[in-house]
């Protein structure tokens, strides 16, 4: 095995590639001294070990996060003396105000204990609390337990992410980061087949369908999380998983896996470890940040108000119960191909704002669309335009959260960035479930505006963010050009653009 500190004329024979400018810096700087078949062959073995776990882990995140819907249509009401089901809609509200209010606490956590632990820690504890909640007794431990979840649920989708960032190099991140969504898309999609499936029970050892349901999702989660104790690795030199057994990569691995991504981002070699209250204010300061909060925000109201009203949307054009539940699950896979698509090409293209305001766009007009129909349109017509419009829903999110990930300067403006970001994605969603009113019922006019007035603003809140990043690279560029800057200032940053 060749080290990163051999003679140069020896490297140059070895890789395939010409040296870039962060090769020859000095002698301490990480070097290509692999090929670009060893690299490709180390980056698969990644994807199919580190990449399943993700996606798994968010499928049973949505499931044990959405499956109370189904549990509605269980006895769960009447066996826990609720007034109605007003009761439920509350304690779900409760469950996402405590993801929001505790997503940047549970990232500083991350920062000081490491994200493999942190992440393996809280979906075996979400977990243990989803199973626990089939022996719910009355509203205040239904209540209790929804905190709880909600609790242990934050700050794990920005700490995958934040562990996505630590593996891949930046024009890698944004169709892994669509692969990892594919695990919500997929939830919803088949929460309600499991959850009719599982109903079947109801009755064996005196428990009741809904307690089925809870205990089987609420083990599925814990086994996922054992999966992750033994497999998960924690960073690109150390990855060898908690559980201390089965490491899978070679030091050759290891060392191509590390030196890749810090010759993409020198600043992914700082320690994860040092952040305090300074680094939270710093992050807190960027607008950068705050601008992808804010698209995340606008496009994740629609979204929001959709998938809680979409069977309904579509049982009103005069289809049957189990037929609509069935017709509404075509839009949730139609998100996966929208996703994927646009994060390879956003990837292979390195333009991100582009391909965020493309699929904004094509929500629009189908919006606008359904907001024009006239009233006596067929239900199939009626029904397809509203699925190509749902088939659209959240795939903006994917890319802007990986956006800024890849724009992050630090490994503490990343890990505070992807909770900001996650954050704005539940406020957006939170506020969607008021999108739709009775009043406005059968054919929602006045929501389908709405709706068309919120992908307008988050469609002018990714432009002014593509313009922000511009203009900050211009600065960049004239400050390299002038050197006014000192030389501490420029370490690190020489020849460093964002990406727009």
């Amino acid at each position: 095995m060749q080290s990163s500190t051999e003679p140069e004329e020896k490297i140059e024979k070895e890789t395939t590639r010409a040296p870039t400018s962060l090769e020859i810096v000095s002698d301490e700087q990480p070097v290509i001294d692999w090929t670009e078949s060893e690299e490709t062959k180390v980056r698969w073995k990644l994807d199919l070990l580190m990449m399943p776990l993700l996606l798994a882990g968010f499928f049973v995140l949505q499931l044990d996060r959405s499956n109370i819907a189904n549990a509605l249509t269980s006895s769960i009401v009447k066996d826990l003396n609720l007034a109605s089901s007003n009761v439920v809609s509350s304690g779900n509200q409760i469950q996402t105000a405590a993801i929001i209010a505790f997503e940047i606490p549970s990232n500083i956590l991350l920062q000081k204990v490491g994200a493999p632990i942190w992440i393996t820690f809280e979906i075996m504890v979400w977990g243990m609390v989803a199973l626990f909640q089939a022996f719910m007794t009355n509203k205040s431990s239904y209540y209790a337990t929804r905190f709880l979840l909600g609790l242990f649920e934050s700050g794990f989708v920005p700490a995958c992410q934040f562990m996505m960032g630590v593996f891949y190099k930046r024009d890698e991140l944004a169709i892994r980061t669509a692969i990892f969504y594919i695990g919500n898309y997929f939830a919803t999609g088949t929460g309600s087949l499991m959850a009719a499936g599982i109903f079947k029970l109801s009755g064996k050892y005196n428990l009741a369908g809904w307690q089925w349901l809870f205990i089987i999702d609420g083990c599925f989660t814990v086994a996922i999380g054992f999966f992750y104790l033994f497999l998960l690795p924690s960073t690109p030199s150390h990855t060898k998983p908690l559980c201390g057994m089965l490491d899978l990569f070679s030091d050759r691995e290891r060392h191509i896996l590390h030196n890749r991504v810090i010759i993409d981002d020198p600043k992914k070699d700082t320690p994860l470890s040092r952040i305090s209250v300074q680094d939270v204010l710093r992050a807190l300061s960027n607008p950068n940040l705050w601008g992808h909060l804010s698209i995340n925000i606008l496009a994740l109201v629609p979204a929001g108000g959709l998938r809680l009203f979409s069977p309904s949307i579509i049982k009103a054009l005069g289809f049957g119960t189990t037929k609509a539940n069935a017709l509404n699950s075509i839009s949730s896979y139609g998100v996966i191909v929208l996703a994927v698509s646009m994060s390879y090409i956003s990837d292979r293209t390195r333009r991100r704002g582009l391909w965020i305001a493309i699929p904004i766009s094509y929500s629009m007009i189908f919006a606008g669309t359904l907001y024009g129909l006239p009233q006596h349109t067929a239900k199939w017509t009626r029904f397809a335009i509203f699925t190509l419009l749902t088939a659209g829903n959240s795939v903006s999110q994917g890319i802007n959260d990986s956006w800024m990930s890849i724009n992050a300067r630090t490994p503490q403006e990343r890990s505070i960035g992807l909770a900001m970001a996650v954050m704005g994605a539940n406020i957006g969603g939170l506020a969607g479930q008021s999108l739709f009113q009775t009043s406005d019922a059968p054919r929602y006019n006045q929501s389908f505006l709405a709706i068309l007035c919120l992908y307008s603003a988050s469609l002018v809140f990714v432009l002014a963010q593509i313009w922000s990043y511009w203009f900050q690279n211009k600065n960049l560029a004239t400050g390299e050009e002038s050197r006014r800057e000192s030389p501490m200032e420029l370490e690190g940053r020489l020849g460093w653009r964002y990406e727009i």
